[in-house]
């Protein structure tokens, strides 16, 4: 005689995810005084707006949205937003054995204990393309607040630079910078 027996499975599942996002660039400086000297002079720049320098030369700043590095040397930008998270995700099923409590129960069982994890597994694969969206956001409202600032640097650098070659130029007489169209013009005596 058989006789229908419930079983019910609980899981838990647990993981670590991320959602990474990275685009690049380069900064287009001019080639007014020799590379050494333009990587010296933005290296300066960008520390000064909180760049940090490691070991192999390029120049990164951390801030909750994105990490931002830029090689000086080639003007190459890397910007890279990355959010991660413990997810867990519980389940429970229910499902019921027609056979005696035996080997057709334990199948069953298993077979509901498989079919629990790849439902949970599911979720949280839905959760990491949330995260990789929002990574993706994330980096896009950085490079809407890094472009003006990168240009900033980028002009400033190159003004810098027209000093230096004018002054190698000759003695310079005057300079006058106006703020509000980026106009500079340089006097110099030769």
């Amino acid at each position: 005689m058989s006789r229908a027996y419930r079983i019910n499975v609980r899981e838990s599942v647990t993981r670590e995810i991320k959602g990474t996002d990275a685009i690049g660039t380069k900064l287009e400086l001019l080639d007014i005084l020799p590379p050494e000297t333009m990587a010296d002079l933005l290296r300066r720049e960008l520390i000064a707006k909180g760049f940090r320098e490691n070991d192999d030369g390029t120049l990164v700043r951390e801030d909750r949205n994105a990490t931002v590095t830029v090689d000086p040397c080639n003007g190459e930008v890397t910007v890279k937003s990355e959010i991660g998270k413990s997810v867990t995700e519980k389940g429970t099923r229910e499902t019921t054995a027609w056979d005696d409590v035996g080997p057709a129960a334990q199948t069953i069982e298993a077979k509901a204990r498989e079919q629990l994890k790849a439902e949970l597994a599911q979720k949280i694969d839905r959760e990491q393309e949330r995260l990789q969206r929002k990574a993706s956001e994330k980096l896009e409202r950085e490079l809407d607040d890094l472009k003006p600032e990168l240009g900033e640097i980028v002009n400033k650098v190159t003004r810098e630079a027209l000093k230096q070659k004018a002054a190698q130029m000759g003695t310079i007489q005057q300079i006058s910078e106006d703020e509000k169209t980026g106009s500079m013009t340089i006097t110099v005596e030769v």
